[in-house]
């Protein structure tokens, strides 16, 4: 058994440790605790973690591939350009089956998109037994108003009119000059008539005549009057014909500007609704570039194959274009940290971002509303072009597919741990 003396003391010396701490200890031990405070602090300062947003997108280049899709069903009647050939924008590519002589109605179109309307010599001798088929009926329409619009201009009916009024109106001055020569005569003579009558008066006065003198002079005065009378009225007739036709010459003039201009009117309406039928017809049944580029067929491969409208039946791809641009869809959770200008970080399905490494790019447009599935539509320029961040070249291929990382900011961690505590205490 222990002696009590020894546990006593040993107890004290114990107590002695445990109840006296070190100055060293206290003073170091703070100081290396706040250093090590003071270095997680500046660390999480210095350590930077960008925030992304995620989204898939779409290499394409600043002139899209133009899908054409066929706006009818039917065969295909034609296919007039070979897989992968270039074309030119307006180039017909193929025709689907239908009525009307696709060559028909292209040579009628190029007549109709090269000549005028009011033109004296449409060559209608170029257009005979066409086969038209939904078209037929505008050109005979505007064949019917061009050919009556000529037969006016080439038989003039209001000139021939016109002229034989003037003929009249010739012959009726000529009438009123004589008539006015024998008003002057006519005037004379009944002067004289009244002095015979005078004469006739004052001699039966004097009893140097007869009672029935002055009776027959008076009556010889009275018919000159009458004639005088007639000849005015006539005069007055004649002038009133003259105005007549003159106030005839203005209607017919009217009247001839009128019916020119409606034959002009329903020449051009004809024409034009021409046009319309042939931009229906191709636009139903020709399948045409509209861009420069090369045509990439995808489900056409042959004569009298059958489509559905809506069916895409092949593309053209714009030649040598290098502009490339992504587009992207954002979903519209987070969107509103998306900003133009942000960097964009691009991994392309087809090369692995391991081994190839990933597109640099920027935010160049943003959409000022979302589609009807709430997306942002955004644009992404491509400044470095298709080289990677490994300097690797990515050889282009229309509409490659890939996901995007939007960074939208870097934040430093030590702001990360503060949103989050902004978070606890803001509940």
């Amino acid at each position: 058994m222990p002696d009590n003396t020894e546990i006593e003391l040993r107890s004290e010396e114990v107590q002695e440790i445990l109840t006296r701490i070190p100055h060293w200890l206290i003073r170091w031990g703070s100081l290396i605790i706040l250093l090590i405070l003071v270095l997680m602090l500046f660390v999480s300062w210095m350590i930077k973690y960008p925030d992304t947003i995620q989204a898939d997108i779409i290499i394409t280049t600043q002139v899209p591939p133009e899908k054409i899709v066929a706006k009818s069903s039917g065969k295909i009647g034609a296919i007039l350009v070979q897989n992968n050939e270039e074309v030119i924008s307006g180039t017909a590519i193929a025709i689907i089956e239908n009525p009307a002589n696709y060559k028909d109605i292209f040579l009628l179109k190029s007549i109709t998109d090269t000549i005028s309307p009011a033109s004296p010599g449409f060559p209608f001798e170029k257009l005979e037994k066409l086969q038209l088929g939904d078209v037929e009926s505008m050109f005979e329409a505007f064949q019917k108003e061009y050919g009556a619009c000529q037969l006016n201009k080439k038989l003039q009916p209001f000139t021939i009119e016109k002229n034989a009024n003037d003929v009249e109106a010739v012959r009726l001055k000529e009438r009123l000059t004589l008539l006015e020569s024998q008003k002057a005569f006519s005037l004379t003579e009944l002067e004289l008539l009244k002095s015979d009558l005078n004469r006739a008066e004052v001699l039966h006065k004097n009893g140097g005549a007869s009672s029935q003198e002055p009776d027959k002079q008076k009556l010889a005065y009275v018919q000159g009057q009458k004639n005088y009378q007639s000849l005015l009225g006539s005069i007055s007739q004649l002038k009133s014909e003259i105005n007549d036709l003159g106030r005839n010459v203005k209607n017919w003039q009217i009247n001839e500007t009128k019916e020119k201009m409606d034959l002009e009117h329903n020449v051009l309406r004809s024409f034009n609704l021409l046009k319309k039928a042939i931009r229906d017809w191709d636009s139903n049944y020709v399948l045409r570039a509209s861009i420069d580029g090369k045509v990439s067929f995808l489900q056409l491969w042959s004569k009298n194959q059958t489509v559905t409208a809506g069916d895409h039946c092949c593309s053209v791809i714009p030649l040598n274009e290098k502009n490339y641009i992504g587009k992207l869809k954002a979903r519209s959770q987070n969107s509103g940290k998306i900003k133009v200008g942000q960097d964009v970080k691009i991994r392309v399905n087809n090369y692995p971002d391991r081994e190839f490494g990933v597109i640099n790019g920027k935010v160049k447009n943003i959409s000022l509303i979302p589609d009807k599935e709430g997306n942002l539509l955004i644009d992404v320029a491509l400044p470095e072009g298709l080289d990677t961040s490994y300097d690797r070249k990515i050889d282009f291929q229309q509409e490659m597919q890939g996901t995007a990382d939007i960074i939208t900011e870097d934040l430093r961690l030590i702001e990360r741990l503060l949103y989050q505590f902004r978070g606890i205490f803001s509940r």
